[in-house]
């Protein structure tokens, strides 16, 4: 900007005050033209004001000048970082630049959280890349045998569609509660239609389950719940080599869900983190098979609905995971 316009938005910002001290000598002049007095002292006061005011203008001036060179260079850098803002003349200035710090945080947060998210659904994608290579390499293998095993076939296609499945959930899991349809539902029917699904995986490891009743109706999301079900009694399957998996609300508390299985159990250092992101534990080293995703993204779901999971195991003994299905009722518009 030139240094003319500089004086012009200068001498605009400060209208009111020149238009004030204009206002003050007519006044002064007025009065002694009225009384008649002698021009001489009136004159001498207007030039000591004019001389006061003007060093006042020129020193103030230079601040105004030294903001503004200082503003513009925080504008070429606030893209990046708002910086160090002039000191605030009164309180005025003062909350406006309080406003800018916090509008500042603000989008440094929002930009913090998109790298996260950035990072996490690469490695979620990375993972599930190589993840889902798995059963596809598989089926090719099988294809290419003389005599189709059906029965293994279909498990790998099960595990291919639940990959697909995941994938599909983590993309909706990123629109939060704008796809979430709740209603209340039978806990009963959430866990038969779950069981259903992965039938297949049951049949194929020749494990047993143990379905007691389950009188329990819940405020969720259908799809969203069955989805965790469904992952919890895979992970049940995929870790039990014998047994069954027992699906029954917990005694003492009539709103949790638990389901239980009698495979090798979660080493007890693996137990507190088992919902963290890309997590394998233990058992995801050894069976590696395990992307450490599912629990994490069932504890998402979980909280996201106003649910709650726990885990206990005993190693060699089996695993208990409990869902706390509990919440206050709601209008549901």
């Amino acid at each position: 900007m030139k240094r003319i316009s500089i004086y012009r938005a200068y001498l605009k910002s400060r209208r009111s005050l020149l238009f004030l001290l204009a206002i003050l000598l007519i006044a002064l002049f007025a009065v002694y033209g009225l009384y008649g007095l002698p021009w001489g002292p009136a004159i001498y006061v207007a030039l000591i004001i004019l001389a006061a005011v003007l060093v006042f203008v020129v020193l103030d001036f230079l601040n105004y000048q030294k903001k503004f060179l200082q503003l513009r260079i925080l504008k070429q850098q606030a893209g990046y970082h708002l910086g160090e803002l002039p000191l605030p003349n009164d309180l005025l200035e003062q909350e406006y630049q309080a406003v800018l710090r916090l509008l500042e945080k603000r989008c440094l947060d929002t930009e913090e959280n998109a790298r996260q998210s950035a990072a996490e659904a690469t490695q979620y994608y990375t993972l599930w890349s190589h993840q889902i290579k798995t059963p596809i390499a598989a089926i090719r293998l099988l294809l290419q045998e003389e005599t189709l095993d059906r029965g293994t076939l279909e498990q790998e296609l099960f595990k291919t569609e639940q990959y697909v499945e995941m994938v599909l959930q983590y993309q909706r899991l990123g629109m939060d509660s704008h796809d979430l349809v709740l209603q209340e539902y039978s806990v009963d029917a959430l866990v038969k239609q779950a069981l259903k699904k992965v039938s297949t995986l049951f049949i194929h490891k020749k494990i047993g389950v143990n379905i007691a009743p389950i009188n329990c109706r819940t405020i969720t999301d259908e799809k969203w719940m069955i989805f965790v079900i469904e992952q919890l009694l895979t992970n049940a399957v995929k870790y039990t080599q014998e047994g069954k998996v027992s699906i029954y609300l917990a005694d003492n508390l009539p709103e949790t869900l638990v389901i239980e299985d009698t495979g090798i159990g979660i080493q007890p250092e693996d137990l507190s983190r088992v919902f963290e992101w890309g997590y394998t534990g233990y058992n995801g080293r050894l069976n590696m098979r395990s992307t450490g995703i599912g629990l994490s993204l069932c504890k998402q779901v979980l909280t996201l609905l106003g649910h709650s999971i726990a885990i206990t195991s005993t190693v060699g003994k089996g695993t208990k995971v409990m869902l706390s299905l509990s919440r206050e009722k709601f209008d549901i518009e």
